[in-house]
């Protein structure tokens, strides 16, 4: 994985949740913020979750002490996990277009105390674990704004992306 690659499937994920912000930005706090029994249970704390998980995979990739994660009920409005989605994203984008190829192929040791973890991967190897994450949760957001609220979901495939890009190879 190269600096250029990584830094396009960060691109790619950000893309695909501003696709997601506008099928969000429908609800209001209320329906935002409601328990929908599914994963972490509302939109909310999905969006809070990868949040505050990706940062803490931003400490270790820094080597830093591990930052506690975010509270869901600290954040009771759309607006206020909107502001603070968006300073993760600047962090993270700031972060990973600071990478050179040693840096990405550096091995980091961490430790993930909760599932007895002790271990080591190269760093491009955890970013693109993030944007995994980050597929993940997106998709199971678009099933509940669909099958919860009813309201039309974007398609976020990596292809749409490129042509949106006009990239041709």
């Amino acid at each position: 994985m190269n600096p250029l690659s990584i830094r396009e499937l960060f691109e790619y994920n950000y893309w695909a949740f501003d696709l997601i912000w506008q099928s969000i930005s429908q609800l209001n706090d209320e329906q935002f913020t409601t328990d929908l029994n599914y994963s972490f249970g509302s939109i909310r704390s999905q969006v809070i979750h990868l949040i505050s998980s990706h940062r803490r995979w931003l400490d270790r990739l820094q080597m830093s002490e591990l930052t506690h994660h975010l509270d869901f009920d600290d954040f009771s409005s759309l607006s206020s996990t909107r502001t603070e989605w968006d300073n993760a994203r600047l962090e993270m984008l700031e972060y990973v277009y600071s990478l050179d190829q040693t840096d990405l192929d550096a091995s980091i040791h961490y430790q993930i105390k909760s599932r007895s973890i002790d271990t080591a991967h190269r760093r491009w190897e955890i970013l693109l674990h993030l944007v995994n994450h980050s597929t993940d949760h997106r998709s199971q957001m678009l099933a509940m704004l669909n099958r919860k609220f009813g309201i039309d979901t974007p398609e976020q495939d990596f292809i749409i992306f490129l042509w949106s890009q006009n990239q041709n190879v």
